[in-house]
């Protein structure tokens, strides 16, 4: 990895790497290569570990859930983005601001496009695709990086605050939900809603 022998807590003395699937697929320390006509019995398989149930599952029962070891397991990951370089506060009077980050889907499907929102979304300005927007149809297993330049809302004062939030559309036009309450579940995976960030307006320095 990275140029050197695979260290042990990444899966020495061989990982397999399963592209486009959750990281649990890409098992570690591995020793031997089965063919199978049935899932695999591992409790990272069959158990609850990567199932996703709907919000109504408060607790581990049978109430409002199928019986786990026939549920179906997660396998590719829905698309996502997150905004990983962005400034937590303006200045009053700035009128825009730069904001960079990553986006990701499952399956080899490749980020089409990224938009951003500081209204909750009744307007948005599309980022420009930057690494990984070359990578071929079906294939698309890293990230794509993507940068935006945006408006700050107009007359903001001192001490007031606004939501910078972004969402990601991949080539089979799955687009991340606006709230968290529709993809909640007991185990907390699988969550791509918007990633959002609050910005701070502050006095202008002398």
């Amino acid at each position: 990895m990275n140029g050197v022998e695979l260290p042990p807590e990444h899966g020495y003395p061989i990982r397999v790497i399963v592209p486009g699937h959750i990281g649990a697929r890409s098992v570690k320390w591995c020793r031997t290569i089965r063919v199978s006509s049935e899932e695999s019995v591992s409790v990272w398989q069959r158990g609850v570990q990567y199932k996703g149930y709907s919000p109504n599952v408060k607790k581990w029962d049978k109430t409002g859930m199928t019986d786990y070891t026939t549920a179906q397991s997660c396998q590719e990951m829905p698309v996502q983005s997150a905004m990983t370089k962005i400034d937590s506060k303006v200045e009053v009077g700035e009128k825009e601001m730069e904001i960079s980050g990553f986006a990701w889907s499952g399956g080899g499907r490749s980020i089409v496009r990224v938009d951003l929102t500081t209204n909750g979304g009744k307007m948005w300005t599309t980022a420009t695709l930057g690494e990984g927007k070359e990578q071929r149809p079906g294939r698309a297993w890293g990230w794509t990086l993507w940068t935006a330049t945006i408006k700050v809302p107009d007359d903001l004062k001192a001490g007031e605050t606004f939501e910078i939030a972004c969402k990601a559309v991949d080539s089979s036009y799955n687009q991340q939900p606006e709230n968290v309450d529709t993809v909640w579940n007991l185990r907390g995976i699988l969550n791509n809603s918007w990633h959002k960030m609050m910005v701070e307006c502050v006095a202008e320095e002398e």
